[in-house]
């Protein structure tokens, strides 16, 4: 026999496990923002680095809200560019150890995303399994028990002058019902 509160323990499962599941796209949104940041970056320090030494590279920097600043490097020489080391720490780098540390910086977050994809597809598994072993404890709930007892016939014990509609109606016992009813969903 399906018990509820065994039905109840895995409707709460399922939930549990897609909560997890959203937090790890989100996470995986995330870094995939990221990496494409990583991706434009080295693109525009190969493209320094490739131009020819001696001649001038111009462009523009985009700041924000629409407004860039001219940049210009002249001289043979290779330009410098201010680089994070983390904990709000910035340094100057030629522009090869710039693109080095964020193609080690891409590498390590490529790590991480590979990781939670890994975290994704075990958790969307363990997903797949507990609402099918929901849905099946479900439609086991839903087929009424076969009667192993005989049945019984009940003796009416009405008084003389009770109203025939209350007599007639199957007996139930009453059962305080929220404001929804009373079944179980997946959101239980």
């Amino acid at each position: 026999m399906v018990d509820r509160a065994q039905l109840q323990r895995l409707a709460q499962e399922v939930e549990a496990l897609r909560k997890r599941m959203d937090e790890i796209n989100l996470r995986i949104e995330q870094v995939d923002t990221v990496l494409a940041e990583h991706v434009v970056t080295d693109a525009v320090l190969g493209a320094l680095l490739g131009h020819e030494n001696g001649k001038t590279i111009s462009t523009h920097l985009p700041i924000g809200s629409g407004v860039s600043l001219p940049y210009r490097h002249a001289g043979a020489e290779e330009g410098v560019a201010l680089v994070d080391l983390g904990s709000g720490i910035f340094g100057e780098r030629p522009w090869s150890d710039a693109r080095a540390l964020t193609a080690e910086r891409k590498s390590d977050i490529q790590h991480l995303r590979d990781e939670l994809k890994v975290q994704a597809d075990q958790t969307e598994a363990s997903l797949a399994k507990a609402a099918t072993s929901f849905n099946a404890l479900a439609e086991q709930m839903k087929q009424p028990a076969p009667s192993t007892a005989p049945p019984t016939v009940e003796a009416e014990t009405s008084e003389p002058g009770e109203d025939e509609a209350t007599s007639s109606a199957p007996s139930r016992r009453s059962r305080k019902r929220g404001m929804f009813g009373n079944d179980l969903t997946l959101d239980d």
